[in-house]
């Protein structure tokens, strides 16, 4: 089995989906299955400009010559795609879009019908990998995720494939603050067991089982008491500042990790 996470979260390796990633993988790192944890703001990626080239002038090929050859390689070599991202207003970052665009090129142009008779590009390669989606919300309710869900299904059709693993996490805050406050403690120690088992089905089935995809849903906290401690945090932030600087230069170019985490101690003081 060779299982690839790919990591749309802008804040990388200290996001709350790579925390929920990495122990979804564990079990799978200590038996000495293939993995891969991509993260994709550390990628060179231009946007889709829908030019068709990789359709008709060289099939399969980019016109950009950028690092989704090398992404493109790890997708259709992988037997199960870990996408991982948090909802950015009601669905998946921005970051993760361009790279999820970028995968055209596993498709042809001609079109054929699926199973319920209704069309859809022709799969170039022999096979796509199952999809497990994995993601994060501050937000409280598990309806948060409905768009990203129904997202990642469609593009399951679209790729010949089928999502074989759904992981939603609201109140995601509370991974980080379990740092720091001792009552998060348990609750998110207990999470990332659930989330090591659903590693483990994968292993056994290929699919998270019903029973561990259902203890998955169970709110970490009520949503209320969430809701009541996360905005006493936000009334002792909001006073230190009146505007936010953008991480982002004059061009709308990305930053570097670096001078990010500059700005956020500037936002903060």
């Amino acid at each position: 089995m060779n299982i690839t996470v790919f990591n749309g979260s802008p804040w990388g390796k200290e996001g709350h989906t790579n925390i929920m990633a990495e122990e979804f993988l564990l079990e799978a790192c200590q038996r000495g299955i293939k993995v891969s944890n991509i993260q994709l703001m550390e990628k060179n990626i231009n946007v889709c400009i829908g030019c068709g080239v990789c359709f008709y002038k060289t099939p399969g090929k980019c016109m950009f010559d950028d690092d989704m050859a090398e992404l493109i390689s790890k997708f259709i070599t992988s037997d199960i795609v870990v996408f991982t991202t948090p909802v950015y207003i009601d669905n998946v970052t921005s970051l993760m879009k361009i790279f999820i665009d970028r995968l055209t090129p596993v498709l042809e142009p001609h079109y054929v019908k699926d199973s319920l008779g209704q069309y859809r590009r022709k799969l170039r390669f022999r096979k796509s990998p199952k999809f497990i989606v994995i993601s994060s919300c501050a937000m409280p309710e598990q309806s948060q995720f409905q768009v990203l869900s129904l997202f990642f299904k469609r593009m399951a059709r679209t790729m010949h494939t089928e999502v074989v693993g759904e992981i939603y996490l609201p109140c995601s805050g509370i991974l980080v603050l379990a740092r720091e406050e001792m009552k998060f403690k348990p609750l998110v120690e207990k999470y990332k067991k659930l989330l090591r088992l659903a590693g483990e089905d994968i292993i056994k089935t290929g699919t998270i089982s019903k029973e561990v995809t259902e203890k998955l849903k169970v709110p970490l906290i009520d949503a209320d008491e969430y809701v009541e401690y996360a905005n006493k945090l936000w009334d002792q932030l909001l006073p230190k500042h009146s505007l936010l600087k953008v991480p982002v230069n004059a061009f709308g170019k990305k930053l570097s990790k670096e001078k990010v985490l500059e700005l956020m101690r500037v936002n903060t003081k």
